[in-house]
């Protein structure tokens, strides 16, 4: 594949992909152009790609390219089987009793979705009240190890395993994947590296922690070291302060030798990709006021108040930290909110916003762009600000 043109890139690049649940499939356009802009397919082939990281569906695409899954074949992964991820409902649990009888008792899939689209609430006050997870992740792991199946590390490699196949490439790239651990209430770096803590998880698990979405799916258990009963459980990564996972790619590029690689910043660059932003008046339309919220509604909605305000926050703090460091983060508006299970709009909605991500990555809109390119600035989620801008010069 012949090269693009000169993009400004530098030696060492570091991918990092948000999460958003059918939303990752807007990415899977923009890796598409950034494979183009690199001569490389797959991107994990290319000696400039070090690092690269996901949370929640992030963590999936970035696995999937540490593999050498090509940007069209994750495409085809969301649009083919979209439907099948959420195709499975969960257990009854009716107020979190554990009923013996109910045990293995699910609804019909087509209860839920109706119950989904009730009037008043009534639909999710009777969901949230029989089922802690609507889903079950079965179908969802079914999907994870037939895209393995091919592979040399077979269906079911630990994260140790990934390593050494990831460390026998003349790049030696690393793969990172965030999850909340519950009762520690701290975000766990799920890595490939030959120390990690974490090694012994199967890459299933690991990937399954870092979507398993609070309300959507069950927590994910640590493995014991001995073997015993879990006690220690994860869930989405995008609870806590990752759901921008660039600044922990940073860290791991960045940091001295013993912490991280030790590269210089001034050699970094960053591609940090969003899976889409409803703006405030968007938000507001599909929620309403939050002075008509009731509890429910506040549950549901917690982690929005902070998620975006983090990913601005996490931004800010990387360009600060790793002071000439070439992030750049590319994302689009959207005019609508896009729930993580919306699979109804894969074929339509999600692939003409994964088109204009794909536009942004080519013409190199970002929001992080030079002052004297601040028209071609594109910066939805309103980054930058003006003690910024001199970090930028």
């Amino acid at each position: 594949m012949a090269a693009g043109p000169d993009y400004g890139l530098r030696k060492h690049i570091g991918i990092a992909i948000d999460g958003g649940g059918v939303r990752g499939a807007i990415v899977a356009h923009g890796i598409i152009e950034l494979e183009n802009i690199l001569g490389t397919r797959p991107l994990i082939d290319d000696p400039r790609v070090k690092v690269l990281a996901g949370t929640s569906t992030g963590s999936l695409i970035a696995a999937s390219l540490a593999l050498g899954l090509t940007g069209e074949q994750i495409l085809t992964l969301y649009t083919q089987l979209g439907e099948r991820a959420f195709s499975k409902a969960g257990t009854l649990r009716p107020f979190g009793v554990r009923i013996p009888l109910l045990s293995r008792a699910r609804l019909p899939i087509r209860v839920v979705r109706a119950l989904e689209k009730a009037p008043l609430s009534i639909g999710e006050v009777l969901l949230y009240g029989l089922m802690p997870a609507r889903y079950s992740f079965d179908p969802l792991r079914e999907i994870i190890r037939e895209t393995l199946a091919g592979h040399s590390l077979g269906q079911n490699p630990t994260l140790a395993e990934v390593g050494v196949y990831l460390r026998a490439k003349p790049n030696q790239p690393e793969l990172i994947i965030t999850a909340v651990e519950v009762g520690a209430r701290q975000t766990r770096f799920l890595k490939t590296t030959p120390s990690e803590t974490y090694g012994r998880m199967t890459l299933v698990d690991a990937l399954l922690a870092s979507s398993a979405i609070p309300t959507y799916f069950d927590p994910i258990p640590i493995p014991p070291a001995n073997g015993g009963r879990p006690t220690r459980w994860l869930v989405d990564g995008g609870v806590g302060n990752f759901g921008n996972p660039a600044l922990v790619v940073a860290w791991e590029m960045c940091e001295p030798l013993g912490l991280g690689r030790g590269y210089d910043p001034a050699d970094v660059t960053l591609y940090s990709f969003g899976t889409g932003f409803p703006p405030t008046e968007v938000y507001e339309k599909e929620y309403g006021t939050p002075r008509d919220w009731w509890a429910l509604d506040w549950a549901i909605r917690a982690t929005d108040l902070f998620v975006d305000d983090t990913i601005r926050e996490t931004t800010r703090n990387l360009l600060a930290q790793y002071r000439g460091i070439d992030l750049r983060r590319f994302q689009v508006l959207l005019d609508r909110v896009v729930e993580p299970d919306r699979f109804d709009l894969l074929d339509d909605y999600l692939m003409i916003k994964g088109e204009q991500l794909r536009r942004l990555v080519r013409q190199n809109r970002h929001a992080l762009r030079s002052p004297d390119d601040v028209d071609q600035r594109h910066d939805p989620e309103q980054i930058m600000i003006g003690s910024l801008e001199g970090l930028l010069k």
